[in-house]
């Protein structure tokens, strides 16, 4: 499919965006694994209660990210990649 220049502009900006919602949940994992790792003999995770907020955290990373990885051309999912330069289903440039 042929886009215009604004179009092509307007997927760039859109990518950016999901890219930094995405770093901004990384750096919450990063945040919480480095927690869990100083509290690990008090963690308020091996309590059923915490273990099942946990559970349910993680649930919702995972559907977040289903959700916001995708092209903003196509919406498929990009992928595993942390910074895709072209979506790997419809060629779209995706890099600034």
């Amino acid at each position: 499919m042929e886009y215009t220049p604004e179009q092509l502009a307007g997927f760039k900006v859109e990518f950016a965006k999901r890219r930094r919602r995405q770093l901004g949940v990384a750096a919450v994992i990063f945040a919480g694994a480095i927690s869990a790792m100083i509290l690990r003999n008090s963690s308020p995770f091996a309590s059923p209660v915490g273990f099942t907020l946990l559970v349910a955290a993680l649930a919702a990373i995972l559907v977040f990210t289903l959700r916001n990885w995708r092209c903003p051309a196509c919406e498929r999912y990009l992928g595993k990649g942390a910074f895709p330069r072209f979506c790997p289903q419809c060629g779209v440039s995706l890099a600034g």
